[in-house]
């Protein structure tokens, strides 16, 4: 199964019901499986290695993307969290970059939940 979320560009009614009249179709190059190797690839690189990819979600537009969670996963415990995303091109697998202060924000998020999960050390008396 593929999820896939359309970017409506009409703009919600000042009364009254939103009337969708929406039509997909594309051609999309790059699978799931291989935005999510190229992600997790990225996070290892860019961000950290316990940070890995989670299930992709295609979003159409231009150019469409595949939208993946940055998952905070922690040896004992599994995936904790979700703590960011990651976009890839859909139509030549390329991540598109993240600022310094996306990724900055990542980290943060990820050490504070990882100081959660973690034993603290008792000091000896």
């Amino acid at each position: 199964m593929v999820r896939i979320i359309y970017e409506y560009a009409q703009e919600w009614p000042i009364e009254g019901p939103l009337t969708v009249d929406a039509r997909l179709q594309g051609v999309i190059t790059i699978p799931p499986d291989t935005a999510r190797r190229r992600t997790n690839g990225y996070f290892a690189q860019e961000i950290a290695l316990f940070i890995v990819a989670g299930e992709p979600v295609l979003v159409m537009g231009e150019p469409s993307v595949w939208h993946i969670p940055a998952i905070l996963r922690l040896r004992g415990f599994g995936e904790v969290a979700t703590v960011g995303s990651l976009n890839v091109n859909a139509h030549t697998g390329e991540p598109l970059p993240l600022t310094t202060e996306q990724i900055e924000a990542i980290r943060k998020r990820a050490n504070e939940l990882a100081v959660r999960f973690t034993p603290t050390t008792e000091t000896p008396v």
